[in-house]
């Protein structure tokens, strides 16, 4: 075996690790951005589907207890909400967990669970609780609140051109459903 031979086995030159680093660092430039919006993407479609699943909880969670149950959630502290009774009320035997009860809150979702980047804007803007009655359908809230027609949920951390805002859209039968608003035709993820 010659000399010359053996010199093209013993590895790579200063040049080819130079291309090889720079294609590298080509791609990590151009894909960490991409990434860091997909995360943020992400996280609005969590939060929105964490609502959207304490909403039709809090729906079957009514029609389960035949009682009136409602959701509230907090638009600055979003993805939070608490799930409970309007009235507390121990149906069966004291101090037993009998199928009626529904003492107090049912269930909590903090807003530490999830990113606390999203934000929840319902409309109307002061509308934050909705109330199911014994049927699943949205009745009228027993403060007196309003109860919201659709919910945004968007990522103000992104500018507008990378944002996927998402919506829930709530009809007076109790039913909810999650929709794109930036989809048009006759795509079924549209608004």
């Amino acid at each position: 075996m010659s000399i010359a031979v053996q010199r093209r086995q013993g590895g790579m030159t200063i040049i080819e690790i130079a291309v090889v680093l720079t294609i590298a660092a080509l791609v990590y430039a151009l894909g960490v951005p991409l990434f860091s919006v997909w995360i943020a993407n992400t996280h609005t479609r969590t939060a929105a589907e964490g609502l959207y699943n304490g909403v039709q909880l809090a729906r079957a969670e009514a029609i389960r207890r035949n009682r009136a149950v409602q959701i509230t959630f907090d638009p600055a502290a979003a993805p939070a909400w608490t799930m409970g009774c309007v009235v507390a009320v121990d149906a069966g035997t004291p101090n037993v967990d009998d199928p009626g009860d529904c003492l107090g809150v049912i269930q909590t979702r903090a807003a530490g669970e999830v990113s606390n980047q999203p934000q929840f804007v319902p409309v109307p803007a002061d509308a934050v609780t909705i109330t199911f009655d014994a049927l699943g359908r949205v009745i009228l809230n027993a403060d007196g609140s309003a109860t919201p027609t659709q919910i945004d949920v968007s990522n103000p951390v992104l500018a507008a051109a990378d944002r996927r805002d998402l919506r829930l859209v709530f009809g007076p039968g109790g039913d909810v459903r999650m929709c794109d608003p930036l989809v048009t035709g006759t795509d079924p993820r549209r608004c």
